[in-house]
């Protein structure tokens, strides 16, 4: 096909030298092999091993479509050419074929009949259109005799061409006229171009030389009818000028069509084909080598875009301009396939021919560094490269002009015109035996024929294409021009300028020249400066954006201390056997050769973060043997140096090996990676493929990463913003079991356990009689665990989603990170049961289902918070078979263990199996292990509850054993439910606390503490100045705190005033705080100095806590207020409308346990035990819990870092 004696499954067609007209020469050749594929998967795949993923078996007839029969819209070229001033009749494309030694003339003409039988645009009829075009029609096979076609002449001459080629006749359906000379049995066929174009003649060749091998095996010539007809291509390209998108490209266009002319236009009058001069050249076989095999490849370019911007080059020297952009009139092949489904026109006889304009500006480089092949010459060809790209499609511009009467783009072309014809002769020249093959008088024969009188398009044109010679593969250039305009010394001039323009860049690739260019990488968008930076600083083979959540990770890499190694995934498998080091390595080796995005470098110093794939990927390596009683310790010290290492993301591999000699027959194979480049279901088949590598088995092509980052860039945002916003309506406060955006990391402890096989069976059987899946079932569970931590029944949780969709060919077996995190929802009301929860999330997984996709920040944006969640559930359903690993006669895998952790303060992971395996990994600064034990009981419980009866309201599932349930009972003092309620305010209960205990420490919060007595005086203080500012009852004051010590003072002022207080998170939008102020109206707002400009321009006073005046004012007690007053004016975050209030009274007490039975004593609350304050709680627990903590002298706020007592959430109130 390429002229190469070998080609290898994973070699690039196009670094080969093929190109798009060649690749519908590969579909052709694969069909006639018995396989399909299209001449687009040629484009995709590229290789060899790729398009066997992707071709299919052949079937018969399946490929036919129509038969073309019928009317035939006049397509934009067949327009172009309909508005030439000149006679068309004869316009044409000729070939000379030299006939088999044994054909003759009544052989001839069967296999012409066969053809014109075949090929409905053969037959093609061109009638006026009564509005000055042309209407075609084509009959039936058969209404077109070959006898009238077919002449015979003893010798070629071109009068016998120019007779034949007066033959032809639209009008009347002559569209073709063959010569058959007897003398040297040799068949001209001329055809007209309304019928036919250049790449029609490969077509046609194989029909013949197929037609041929029938007729002269004596059977019936039955040519394969499969493949798209010309008519319906043309139906479709009038539909395809309306599309809206097609439309927009119009005003692109108009701006290219606006470049001023480089050369004068000629003379229709005089310059017509037959007056036209001609010139033929072609470069030497070595410059044409490295065109085709390193210049093309280097600079990631067509050979097409090379040729024109070579042409460009030596034009501008030509007219002297190159400040100017050079207007180009170029031709193309013009078969596009994606104008339908099942389109296939590699097989389909017709001027498919499109021509568009480009304008190159070529920039005022001398001609020495162009010819010397200069560095200059180099960002030339790429920005000229990037011009091209940046085109819209060619065909769009014929079918807008000339298709959309509603777009106007009616101006004159270019007048110089270019044309690559790809590779001519050669494998389509072939003969099957001893067949039909193109005479080496063809260029002459055909340049007469082509002398018609007919206006020359351009005043100089150049067609160029590649020719396998005796002495290699050869560039030919065919020269026609004006001779009204320019003289032959000047088309030789401007001929030895385009070889030398070429043969500059041929230098500069050799020089090491070329590289990548934006148009390159995308998805990723990089401008080309950027690109040449990475260049500089990597060796670079692609660059790639980053996932959403590789995004996430890069940047919990770049902000972890030089000591964590979070998401370092490691996995040892310790390997009994006979086992060859050096065939392992070559295993791996051979592996990352097929996944080179494993071994990616990542970049963050741009806008948009990249992965840089290298050229030439290679895992690093590590072998070592140990021997002595030491050796496990030393296998840890190389885990966790392996495991610093790849979490070096900018300069080291991200993927790692070791292998470690732990006795005689034994070692550990330890595969480290970052997770940002690999995720939990790409490890088995890079286990699988790293052990058959090893074994010695034939894999499957890889599927290159590539596909699934562009697949995934070209989803609809703003449908996946609607459906997520949808999804979280309502929701107002995070879930969050840790502090928020804490900075530092505490050391990750894992507990696992497994659930009994009778709960797992009735997990199953509660999956499937609720239509769901054990997962759902799993996060159910889960979601009722976050409410017993949070004390929250609208909560929120992230979980890890595989994203392999079919419509990307080989996701299934495609390795690297495919995964995301997304949040899950789940509402829990006092009537909801097991069944409608796993409805619930059975409804909202569907929903999202094809969005989720979308980054977790983008999701967090739509919600209206910075941080939805604290905690993780991932469900590991992905098949890992050890067995499959082993060998009968050489390994055994005898152990297995994985090593990961996260940043998130818990998280959960369930494993399928006869028990479910459930694994927590948590932030040991956020839980201990009693707190973690009693987690899971909570679990375990659910799971029996959820299973026992789907129909039960989940509120009535006692999560508690029977200690807890017991210690609730006296902390509570429920006796006190039955009791009337005494008449006391929580400034009367605080105050009496005081007094018992007034040196000790009341409320803590990051290293600052205060007591009871210094937290009741400085209060006292702060409330004289409210008082002096006009707070008293029935009005209300506005807090705006971070949680802090603070806060609790500020609290405890306003209701010493009597006031009611109304908390304002400073987090919110500017615009939700006017509103509670407006609503709630207070009479000032406090806060600190640090962020009172977020409550200034209210037209209210604000306080700052941190006054001087504040500490001027008596620490002396105010009197005590109302107990009936209102405490607080509580409103939600108003994420999705609206902020709602609500008014509380707490001051006769929060509850009759706050005022009576918790001033028992005997409670085992003494006052140095801890109680962590939700300080402005939106909730009454949140409250209660302060006012809680103040009465029985227990101690409110963080926790200090090393108590022994229990951790328990910021966020979560104290039970």
């Amino acid at each position: 096909m390429l002229g190469l004696e070998r080609v290898g499954v994973d070699d690039s067609f196009f670094d080969l030298g093929g190109d798009s007209i060649s690749s519908m020469q590969v579909v052709a050749r694969a069909r006639a092999a018995g396989l399909a594929c299209r001449p687009r998967e040629v484009f995709v795949e590229q290789t060899v091993a790729r398009l066997a993923r992707v071709a299919a078996v052949a079937d018969g007839e399946a490929g036919v479509v129509d038969e073309g029969v019928g009317e035939v819209p006049a397509t934009p070229i067949m327009r172009w050419l309909n508005s030439i001033d000149g006679p068309l009749e004869q316009f044409n494309q000729t070939m000379l074929l030299q006939a088999p030694a044994d054909a003759g003339e009544a052989d001839v003409m069967t296999l012409l009949q066969a053809l014109l039988d075949r090929h409905a645009m053969l037959r093609a009829r061109a009638d006026d259109d009564g509005a000055g075009g042309w209407l075609l029609t084509v009959p039936e096979p058969g209404s077109v005799d070959a006898r009238a076609c077919l002449h015979a002449v003893d010798m070629l001459s071109d009068e016998a061409l120019i007779q034949a080629r007066s033959r032809l006749n639209p009008v009347d359906g002559a569209m073709l006229s063959a010569l058959w000379v007897r003398s040297t049995s040799q068949l001209a066929l001329i055809i007209h171009h309304l019928a036919f174009d250049a790449v029609s003649w490969r077509v046609l060749l194989e029909d013949l030389n197929t037609a041929w091998a029938q007729h002269r095996a004596g059977e019936p010539v039955a040519l394969p009818a499969w493949g798209t007809s010309f008519a319906r291509w043309a139906s479709l390209l009038t539909e395809y000028a309306h599309r809206p998108e097609i439309v927009a490209q119009a005003e692109a266009w108009k701006q290219v069509a606006a470049a001023s002319t480089a050369l004068p236009a000629g003379q229709p009058e005089l310059d017509t084909y037959a007056s036209a001069g001609h010139l033929t050249v072609s470069l030497d076989a070595e410059t044409t080598r490295i065109l085709l095999d390193e210049v093309a490849a280097a600079f990631h370019a067509g050979l097409h875009e090379i040729l024109l911007i070579g042409f460009a080059l030596a034009v501008a020297e030509f007219v002297g301009n190159g400040s100017a952009p050079i207007g180009i009139d170029v031709e193309g092949h013009g078969r596009h396939e994606e104008l339908g489904p099942d389109i296939d026109l590699s097989h389909t006889v017709g001027w498919f021919t499109i021509k568009h304009p480009v304008a190159l500006t070529v920039g005022r480089l001398n001609w020495a560094q162009v010819a010397g092949g200069e560095d200059a010459l180099g960002a030339l060809v790429k920005d000229a490269k990037e011009q091209l790209r940046c085109l819209p499609d060619g065909l769009t511009y014929g079918v807008l002009r000339y298709l959309n009467p509603d777009v106007h783009l009616s101006v004159s072309d270019p007048v110089i015109g270019f044309n690559y014809l790809g590779r001519m002769g050669g494998a389509a020249a072939e003969a099957v035996g001893e067949g039909w093959r193109i005479s080496q008088d063809n260029v002459s024969v055909a340049a007469a024929a082509a002398a018609v009188p007919m206006p020359l398009a351009h005043t100089v044109e150049l067609n160029a294409g590649t020719v396998e010679t005796e002495a290699g593969t050869r560039l030919y250039a065919d020269w026609t021009w004006a001779q009204s305009v320019l003289d032959e010394a000047q088309i030789s001039r401007l001929s030895r300028s385009w070889f030398a323009a070429l043969a500059g860049i041929c230098a500069h690739v050799r020089a090491g020249g070329g590289g990548l260019t934006p148009s390159d990488i995308v998805p990723a968008r990089l401008g080309q400066r950027e690109i040449d930076q990475l260049q500089q600083q990597y060796q670079i083979a692609d660059v790639l954006p980053l996932t959403p959540l590789q995004q996430g990770l890069l940047y919990h890499a770049d902000s972890a201390q030089g000591s964590d190694d979070i998401y370092a995934v490691q996995l040892a498998i310790t390997l009994s056997g006979r086992l060859d080091p050096h065939r392992l390595r070559d295993a791996l080796h051979t592996v990352i050769d097929r996944h080179p995005n494993l071994v990616a470098r990542f970049c963050g110093q741009f806008e948009e973060p990249v992965q840089i794939i290298p050229p030439e990927p290679s895992v690093p390596w590590r072998y070592v043997e140990l021997d002595g009683v030491d050796a496990e310790d030393q296998v840890q010290q190389i885990c966790a140096a392996e495991r610093a290492a790849v979490c070096d993301l900018a300069h080291q591999a991200a993927f790692r090996a070791a292998l470690v000699r732990v006795a005689r027959g034994r070692h550990r194979l330890v595969l480290t990676n970052h997770h940002i480049v690999l995720d939990g279901w790409s490890m088995p088949i890079l286990l699988g493929e790293i052990f058959a590598a090893y074994y010695g088995q034939q894999l499957p092509a890889a599927v290159p990463y590539r596909r699934f980052v562009t697949w995934l860039a070209d989803r609809d945002l703003v449908a996946a913003q609607e459906v997520w916003r949808k999804v979280l309506a309502g929701f107002d406060t995070p879930t969050l079991v840790g502090p928020r955006n804490r900075l530092a990391l505490g050391a990750r402890g894992a507990e696992s356990f497994r659930v009994p096989a009778a709960t797992t069976s009735a997990v199953s059987e509660l999956a499937r009689s609720c239509h769901t899946t054990v997962n759902t079932v799993l996060q159910a569970a889960f979601a009722q665990v976050l409410t017993w931590l949070t004390g929250q029944h609208d909560v929120a949780f992230g979980t890890a989603v595989s994203d392999r969709p079919a419509e990307v060919v080989g996701a299934e077996s495609m390795v690297g990170l495919l995964i995301n995190t997304v949040p899950v929802r789940a509402r829990i009301t006092a009537t909801t049961t097991t069944a409608e929860l796993l409805a619930q999330l059975q409804s909202t997984n569907n929903d999202t289902l094809e969005h989720q996709h979308l980054a977790l920040n983008e999701i967090h944006r739509i919600s209206g918070h910075g941080q939805l969640f604290d905690t993780l559930f991932a469900y590991e359903n992905y098949p890992l078979d050890t067995a499959g690993l082993a060998s009968a006669d050489e390994l055994a895998v005898t152990e297995f263990a994985v090593r990961e952790y996260n940043h998130y303060p818990l998280t959960v992971q369930a494993t399928p199996g006869h028990e479910l395996s459930i694994r927590l990994e948590y932030d040991t600064d956020v839980f201990d292990a009693v707190r973690i034990d009693s987690l899971t009981q909570r679990m375990q419980r659910v799971l029996v509850a959820m299973t026992a009866d789907p129909t039960q309201a989940l509120s009535s599932v006692d999560l508690l054993d029977d200690s807890e349930r017991a210690q609730l009972g006296v902390l509570g003092n429920w006796a006190a439910l039955t009791e009337p309620a005494a008449a006391l305010s929580v400034v009367v209960l605080f105050g009496a606390q005081v007094g018992r205990t007034p040196d000790a420490v009341a409320v803590g919060w990051r290293g600052r503490s205060m007591t009871y007595r210094q937290l009741d005086e400085a209060s006292n203080r702060l409330a004289h100045q409210l008082v002096a500012r006009g707070a008293g009852p029935g009005d209300s004051v506005a807090l705006l705190f971070a949680r802090s010590v603070e806060a609790v003072v500020s609290i405890l002022a306003v209701l010493k005033t009597g006031a009611a207080y109304v908390p304002v998170d400073p987090v919110l939008p500017a615009e939700r705080i006017g509103f509670v102020l407006s609503d709630a109206a207070p009479i000032a707002a406090l806060t600190t100095a640090a962020l009172a400009d977020r409550v200034n321009g209210h037209g209210l006073p604000v306080i700052t806590v941190d006054d001087p005046a504040v500490d001027s004012q008596p620490s002396t007690a105010l009197s005590v207020p109302d107990p009936d007053g209102i405490a607080h004016i509580i409103y939600t975050s108003g994420t999705t409308g609206v902020p709602r209030s609500g008014n509380q009274s707490p001051q006769p007490g929060a509850s009759r346990q706050l005022v009576d039975g918790w001033a028992t004593a005997g409670t085992g609350v003494d006052p140095v035990s801890f109680v962590r304050v939700r300080f402005l709680g939106v909730g009454d627990m949140g409250c209660a819990t302060a006012w809680w903590a103040a009465r029985r002298g227990a101690r409110g706020g963080d926790r200090p870092r090393r108590s022994s007592t229990r951790r328990w959430s910021p966020n979560r109130s104290a039970c």
